[in-house]
């Protein structure tokens, strides 16, 4: 019979020695007995000891997050999508939500939480790190204002999206842009026309909805407007199902996948 302990080894080797002893040896019975019982004692302790320093390790782990420091959990964190990978196909594929949410978005959590350590808006809303580090401190603006905008993006989409609009924010896209059918035309043509990476937007300033557009991680946040609808024009958003098709993709977008409901509480949220 032989212990394997960690803590105190040389315990378990004399027990181990002295069972066997027993079969090979000539000894008194009684002082092997003696032997075998001080070192399984022994054994039994230390194995105690290091149960409990596990059991408290574990403990500790359960409660916190998975991969998260003791002391300061990290700020930034991925959603889980508010719908299955493959809920909005045809239009959005499986595929492009595993590279888009599980890679992409995950990579400006990591790289978002690595550049705020330290920073002057370590422990501030994201609102607040998006519109104090544009113009400032390019790297964490750049991830943070992805994690702001994919934070988002991820609800404006449903599966079964577009159609009706809710009438109050109806009356305002009307009222600011002229007519619903306007602001697809505008908001399509905004995406199409970004040169390179960025987004297209519809947001308010001014109290009036406005159509937009930015380049990389810029959102309206940082030209002193707030975005109620955005779409992703990365080429990592679309190129998977529609290739070059830019117009195409943005057209699925504002007639199939939006969540008027979504947009319409962002409205409501941008006018108080």
């Amino acid at each position: 019979m032989s212990f394997q302990n960690p803590y105190n080894q040389s315990y378990a080797l004399q027990a181990t020695e002295t069972l066997e002893s027993e079969a090979c040896i000539a000894k008194p019975i009684e002082a092997q007995r003696r032997t075998f019982l001080k070192g399984l004692s022994a054994s039994a302790i230390a194995l105690s000891a290091m149960s409990a320093h596990n059991g408290s390790a574990l403990a500790q782990t359960a409660n916190r997050p998975p991969n998260q420091p003791e002391s300061k959990p990290m700020f930034f964190t991925l959603p889980d999508l508010p719908y299955a990978h493959d809920a909005l196909q045809p239009y959005m594929s499986k595929e492009t939500l595993e590279y888009h949410h599980d890679k992409h978005h995950l990579a400006y959590v990591t790289n978002g939480n690595n550049l705020l350590k330290g920073t002057e808006w370590e422990g501030k809303s994201l609102e607040d790190i998006v519109k104090g580090s544009f113009g400032k401190n390019a790297g964490l603006f750049n991830n943070a204002g992805q994690h702001y905008n994919h934070l988002h993006f991820w609800n404006w989409m449903k599966p079964n999206g577009g159609g009706a609009i809710p009438g109050k924010l109806e009356k305002a896209i009307i009222d600011g842009i002229g007519s619903v059918d306007k602001m697809k035309e505008e908001f399509i043509q905004a995406g199409v026309t970004q040169f390179g990476s960025g987004w297209c937007w519809l947001a308010v300033k001014d109290g009036k909805v406005i159509v937009a557009k930015s380049a990389n991680g810029e959102s309206p946040l940082v030209t002193g407007a707030k975005p109620i609808l955005g779409c992703d024009v990365w080429e990592h958003s679309y190129y998977i199902d529609y290739r070059n098709r830019r117009p195409d993709y943005l057209k699925a977008f504002i007639e199939n996948l939006v969540n008027w409901a979504y947009v319409e509480e962002m409205y409501e949220a941008a006018i108080k």
